[in-house]
């Protein structure tokens, strides 16, 4: 009984265990066989953009040859993408031009040429074409270096997809004419059905694809199409032989065979030197598949909210490509639109796309019969439906996305790619951005605004006497904010400017703040040590905030120049010496006690101290936390201080510099408020504070001593109001000033400002 008991719970565990599997494995195989009629479609698509016209004769072995790159590049894709469900075979723009680079083999070697060479040549640059491309891709998944794909400019990489957009679209009329279009087409009323029936088809994709958000309504286009074709046909009473004597049908034979391209009998047919002049083409396909292969894993990372691993997909996909370019394929790797329909379909495990990978592989060769009932009427319009799209998309709807002078670019780069060739298209691309890159920054004033020193204040607290000073001496220091990237289109008119500034005379010292600089290129570099030279002899100082730590080495090597981390520190080093310049080196009768003697004498000064507390804060110790409630109000004695701003979401940022004489907590002393900031010893400081018993005390027995101490606060907060009233005052100035120049009145200068 008991034996009877563990046999029972043994098969019942097992069947636990493959009731799953077989629920996953269903699954797997009816996503797969949903996928089966799409990628017959694309393939064939694929196959008669690529060999049409002069080289429509060798659709089977091209379809052959597309084969093999959909097993391979299916295989390898499904058993180690990123993503489980992931779907590999031929990419649609690496397609596109290869298209193009048949057609040129095509030309090149002229209708006189032998079938046999000019077929092994395609064949033999298509492989090539997925050798270059997976080299390429394992080289930069290797470096993990799929980040550098990012850096092509938006407008090369958006003419670049517009042109594979374009001659999908118009392989896409090839396909269905069976000839090229022309004016002839218009007197031939079968050519004309085929276009408009092709026509109907792209726009019903486009209609109804965006609307229904499913990546199966694509599948379904597809099937519904092909099925409504025949009923049409067979209510029309012309069968399938006739059909394909119309060309409604491709013709293809009973069987299908692979030649392998590398054999000594294939190579000896290749034209080499008509292959030897498309080899920049051919090459650069091994930039367009990280191009392509990085938007297609990007998309289904924001599908699928699943972070795709970048320099894995790029490893896979060189690793597909290479054996499939070994194996007498082409290029090929993960795909967007058959990935997301088996995910859709129901894909559970990585078996749905290596069964859908070896259904689509095998069918061809085992029933070609069945290829042959998809119109070209579908191809074609599956093609129209997938150029015009990114025709949409990367030329129309990118147009609201910059500005005219960086959009233009597109159709140029896609017009000189169609007529010329498509790594023409490019570089005339890149030397467009270089372009509108020189003219948008060489256009742009460097200078982004100028202040006077009674503006451009450091964060060091002054006593009232040094402020004073550093006003009536403002004109001798003038800081200048500059933006943008430096460089050779930028540099003079930063010399005409600077020289301006120096010209017009009472300058001591010139700080040029680069905080909202990107970089500094050398001749930007040449011309601040030019700036540097011509202030040495007005007998001037030119000081560099904020500069790049290379740039900055440089500067100093050759010009000797005075080059500080922040502004901040640049404009106290300006302050300093004009205070020194003066005889102003010390703030110690704004301190406490100073002012108490000054106010009370000597005597009651020292019985005001002894009323409050005296404490002493080693450097690095906290004065006051942000946030913290306190209502004691504090004098720095002695020592220097900081006073920092915390942020939720960033680190704290030092926005002032104390020194002795500073008073500090006034807010939450007669106000009640939180502290609004962090203060923190620079050095050993000593604080005298006052807390509100203390006050009280005073009120209450020495009415007269509370009083004046009062009207001490009150005198030092009119002070800062002063000063915050002469700082509006001067801001206001460069305001007026600069809405002046920009509306071409000219007003006399005013001491302060920017101008």
């Amino acid at each position: 009984m008991v034996e009877q008991i563990s046999q029972d719970v043994a098969a019942g565990a097992a069947a636990n265990r493959f009731l799953p599997f077989l629920r996953t494995f269903l699954g797997d195989l009816l996503s797969a066989l949903v996928l089966v009629p799409v990628s017959a479609t694309y393939l064939l698509s694929y196959t008669a953009l690529v060999y049409s016209g002069a080289l429509a004769f060798g659709r089977p072995a091209g379809l052959a040859a597309m084969l093999v790159t959909s097993l391979v590049a299916g295989l390898v894709t499904g058993l180690t993408s990123s993503f489980r469900f992931a779907s590999g075979t031929l990419d649609n723009n690496a397609t596109a031009i290869m298209a193009m680079v048949a057609a040129a083999l095509a030309a090149e070697m002229g209708p006189t040429a032998d079938p046999d060479a000019l077929l092994a040549t395609v064949i033999v640059g298509m492989a090539i074409a997925g050798l270059a491309a997976g080299a390429s891709l394992l080289a930069i998944g290797a470096a993990r270096a799929g980040g550098v794909v990012r850096l092509l400019p938006l407008q090369v990489m958006a003419g670049f997809l517009g042109t594979t957009g374009w001659i999908l679209a118009s392989g896409a009329l090839r396909v269905s004419l069976g000839r090229p279009l022309d004016l002839a087409v218009l007197g031939d009323p079968t050519l004309l059905a085929r276009v408009g029936a092709m026509l109907a088809i792209a726009g019903a994709f486009a209609f109804i694809a965006p609307r229904v958000k499913s990546p199966m309504v694509l599948p379904a286009l597809i099937g519904l199409s092909i099925g409504l074709h025949h009923v049409a046909f067979h209510f029309l009473g012309v069968d399938l032989a006739a059909q394909r004597e119309a060309g409604w049908l491709i013709a293809f034979p009973s069987n299908l065979s692979l030649e392998f391209p590398w054999s000594p009998a294939a190579l000896a047919h290749v034209d080499w030197r008509a292959l030897s002049h498309q080899g920049l083409a051919l090459l650069v396909l091994g930039l367009v598949a990280p191009i392509s292969l990085l938007l297609t894993a990007t998309g289904l990372e924001t599908a699928t909210r699943h972070e795709a691993r970048i320099d894995r997909e790029l490893l896979v996909g060189g690793a597909s490509s290479l054996l499939s370019g070994a194996a007498g394929g082409t290029i090929g790797f993960v795909t967007f639109a058959r990935s997301m329909t088996l995910k859709e379909a129901g894909a559970g495990s990585r078996a749905a796309p290596v069964i859908a990978t070896l259904l689509i592989g095998v069918m061809p060769f085992a029933f070609p019969q069945a290829l042959g009932v998809i119109p070209v009427t579908a191809l074609g319009g599956l093609l129209f439906y997938l150029g015009g799209g990114l025709l949409h998309k990367w030329v129309i709807q990118t147009r609201a996305k910059m500005s005219l002078g960086e959009w233009i670019a597109i159709p140029v780069v896609i017009a000189l790619s169609v007529h010329y060739d498509i790594i023409i298209g490019v570089f005339a691309g890149l030397l467009l951005g270089c372009v509108h890159f020189t003219a948008t920054y060489g256009l742009g004033a460097p200078v982004r605004a100028r202040y006077f020193g009674d503006v451009a204040l450091s964060n060091v607290w002054r006593s009232h006497a040094d402020r004073e000073l550093l006003w009536e001496t403002a004109r001798q220091r003038r800081v200048l904010y500059l933006q943008g990237f430096l460089f050779f289109g930028t540099a003079n008119r930063l010399l005409k400017e600077v020289r301006a500034e120096i010209e017009r005379g009472g300058l001591r010292w010139l700080v040029v703040d680069l905080g909202g600089v990107d970089d500094v290129d050398s001749s930007a570099l040449s011309t601040l040590q030019r700036i540097c030279e011509i202030a040495a002899a007005r007998d001037m100082t030119v000081l560099f905030s904020a500069m790049p730590a290379e740039a900055a080495e440089r500067l100093r090597r050759h010009a000797r120049a005075q080059v500080f981390a922040t502004l901040d520190d640049a404009l106290e080093w300006c302050e300093t010496r004009t205070l020194v310049a003066a005889g102003h080196v010390s703030s110690a009768h704004e301190t406490l006690s100073a002012r108490l003697r000054e106010e009370f004498g000597e005597e009651s000064a020292q019985f005001l101290l002894s009323q409050f507390s005296a404490v002493d804060v080693p450097a690095g110790g906290t004065l006051i936390a942000q946030g913290a409630r306190s209502e004691e109000l504090a004098f720095i004695e002695s020592g220097r201080a900081s006073v920092h701003v915390v942020f939720e979401d960033r680190p704290p940022v030092r926005v002032r510099t104390l020194v002795a004489g500073t008073m500090i907590g006034e807010l939450g002393f007669y106000v009640g408020v939180p502290r609004t900031a962090t203060i923190r010893a620079d050095t050993d400081c000593r604080l005298i504070c006052v807390t509100p018993g203390d006050i009280s005390r005073l009120e209450a027995d020495y009415p007269h001593l509370a009083l004046g101490f009062h009207r001490l606060v009150a005198k030092r907060l009119c002070l800062r109001i002063h000063d915050k009233d002469h700082l509006i005052a001067g801001l206001m100035r460069g305001m007026r000033r600069s809405t002046e120049r920009a509306a071409g009145r000219a007003a006399p200068a005013r001491a302060g400002g920017w101008e």
